[in-house]
């Protein structure tokens, strides 16, 4: 995707502005002392282009600057996208201004929501619903959008990664954007294409459709060889009732009857025969119930006089003592109990003598109750016998209302339940679904072998500054995403020492991926790099602090000779990208060398911009706050 980024602008909060303008097809260095914001210039456009946290400076540069922009172009469309600056304590700003034309105003204030902006400059990108996550992860959902910032790992080259020996792309050490970068890999490198996601999409949504009408489906099965089972034993049990013809030719017609049997069935069946036939059983039942009731009163009734009885027994002894010995006894105590056992006795005399003999009148009720249920069964027997063991008709209807309702059950779940014409459809699409994404598919490792061959193409002319690994064949790790090296003939790779190596491994690792992008025409990722201080490993491992910095005099020869071939490589990438692929491609590298390092190599595709920051000169000279 042509992409090129115009001018950095800054608005002062004093109303100065602040802008360094940037060259197409060319190598822009911004070079100078240590310390003057040149790091800080990757960050701002990180932070334009919507980033949730901002690593940019309080010092100097937030402490004076209002409003951070960026003027581009987006195949060959201008456009001004500026963000308000970060708030006291670090915290980013919602606040927007967009210019579709390009417009860098004098005074400046919000005019559009982040979420608007966003999806604008998404669609310039060619990012729209269907350029989806094709997996998921602990922070990114399967099927969410992805944001072009994911797209933005393969652009820059911060300090901390370019010399690195682990981590090929910047933000690997946030956990979302190291699952982007393996998710968004492929689309980036045209291995896979927007309308292979939405096959691939589709096809996934048909294998978990036809994956639950399978699960469906067999459920049914065996429900379906249930109901046999069920459907053969209630075959069994309404011939041996004589309800359907016993010899038949399969149990098709067997079911056949049954369904003719429920057809059958009628009002008339409920005949006043029948309703007198109910009446007489429930009859039966109640006068059944009350010879249990009286039976139950009359055995309570002799337990109750029994004991009654043995209570009067059990004081007859008083009567003897009070003729033998009543005489003799003289203490009054005694004589006082005597007096109130004879009481007791008179009492229980009396209870016994005035009860009513209960067990008569029930004897009586139950020689009535047993003639009326005699009566009773002398009229169910009047009644024709049902065929086999049904007790009654409720048996009947009951037994033909279960043939109704499992025949009625199986038609339903097997007609409405599963439809067998939506299972064929759904097949028949991801069959050709499947092979449409067949002749889609890029064969993934000849892409690889292209990659390899595209930074072989750097490696080869990187090789008087790679020492012991010059001649070293290029392999690309997919799985970590990482550039290796092997030497010729050897099985295993190499461990590569020194971050000069490591430099040059990320820079011809950046080249050959952004000439397999470019060459396989992905719309999604901006045609430009941002590289940050390649020279680092020759100004020491600290080449941000004054105090560790070496002054370019003190810089070895041999050294400031790997820094020209780094360069004069920029410059050779820019003329091929022009000429083999008549496009565009713009480079910004922030640096710490002289100018005369490819002025006297007259590198013509390298410029500075601006001057040299020192003595006053910076992202912020002095001249602009003071």
């Amino acid at each position: 995707m042509k992409f090129v980024l115009e001018e950095l602008v800054l608005w002062l909060k004093n109303g100065k502005i602040r802008r360094l303008e940037f060259k197409n097809n060319k190598i822009n260095v911004i070079t100078g002392d240590s310390g003057t914001g040149k790091s800080a210039i990757i960050n701002i456009i990180d932070y334009c282009f919507f980033a949730s946290k901002a690593n940019i400076s309080e010092e100097k540069i937030n402490e004076n600057v209002s409003w951070y922009g960026l003027k581009f172009k987006i195949n060959n469309k201008s456009f001004t996208i500026a963000r308000g600056a970060l708030t006291e304590k670090g915290k980013v700003s919602d606040l927007y201004y967009y210019s579709p034309i390009g417009v860098v105003p004098e005074e400046i204030s919000d005019t559009i929501e982040e979420k608007q902006l966003k999806e604008i400059i998404e669609n310039e990108f060619s990012i729209d619903s269907n350029v989806i996550i094709p997996y998921g992860g602990k922070k990114l959902k399967a099927g969410s959008k992805i944001s072009l910032r994911y797209f933005w790992l393969f652009n820059t080259q911060s300090e901390n990664t370019i010399c690195n020996s682990e981590v090929f792309f910047d933000k690997q050490n946030d956990e979302k954007y190291n699952e982007a970068l393996h998710r968004v890999f492929d689309l980036a490198t045209g291995i896979d294409t927007v309308k292979n996601i939405i096959i691939k999409e589709k096809i996934n949504a048909l294998e978990k459709d036809l994956n639950r009408l399978e699960k469906r489906k067999a459920a049914l099965k065996k429900e379906e060889n249930i109901f046999h089972s069920n459907i053969k034993e209630l075959i069994r049990k309404a011939k041996e009732y004589d309800l359907i013809k016993d010899v038949t030719k399969n149990i098709e017609e067997d079911v056949f009857y049954l369904k003719e049997l429920v057809k059958t069935i009628k009002d008339a069946d409920f005949s006043s025969d029948y309703k007198e036939f109910d009446k007489l059983q429930k009859q039966k039942f109640e006068v059944k119930r009350k010879i249990r009731n009286f039976t139950r009163f009359r055995s309570e009734y002799e337990k109750y006089t029994k004991i009654q009885k043995d209570n009067l027994d059990s004081l007859q002894p008083l009567n003897f003592i009070k003729e033998k010995y009543g005489s003799l006894i003289i203490n009054r105590d005694l004589i006082d109990l005597m007096e109130m056992f004879e009481n007791e006795l008179g009492l229980i005399k009396k209870e016994i003598k005035n009860k009513s003999p209960f067990n008569i009148n029930i004897d009586e009720q139950l020689k009535n109750l047993q003639k009326e249920l005699s009566l009773i069964e002398d009229a169910l027997d009047r009644f024709p016998n049902i065929k086999s063991d049904f007790q009654n008709h409720i048996h009947k209807f009951v037994f033909i209302g279960e043939i109704k309702s499992k025949l009625e059950m199986f038609e339903k779940k097997f007609t409405d339940i599963f439809n067998e014409e939506e299972f064929d459809n759904k097949a028949r699409e991801l069959a050709e679904l499947q092979d449409k994404l067949e002749k889609e598919i890029i064969n993934r490792d000849l892409v690889y072998k292209l990659l390899e061959e595209l930074i072989q193409n750097y490696l080869d002319d990187s090789g008087d500054a790679l020492g012991t690994y010059k001649g070293y064949k290029s392999v690309f790790d997919y799985k970590n995403k990482v550039l290796k090296l092997k030497k010729p003939g050897a099985v295993n790779t190499a461990v590569v020492g020194s971050s000069s190596n490591h430099m040059f491994l990320h820079l011809c690792f950046m080249l050959g991926l952004h000439e397999l992008i470019i060459s396989q025409e992905v719309p999604f990722v901006p045609s430009f790099i941002i590289l940050d201080q390649p020279s680092r490993p020759y100004y020491g491992e600290d080449a941000g602090s004054k105090k560790n910095k070496k002054n370019w005099s003190q810089i070895p020869q041999d050294d400031k000779t790997k820094i020209t071939i780094a360069f004069k490589i920029l410059n050779d990438f820019i003329d091929k990208i022009n000429s083999d692929y008549k496009t565009d491609f713009q480079i910004i590298v922030l640096e710490h060398i002289p100018p005369s390092i490819w002025e006297d190599e007259k590198l013509n595709n390298v410029i500075l911009v601006d001057e040299e920051f020192k003595h006053g000169n910076a992202l912020i000279p002095d001249s602009y706050i003071n």
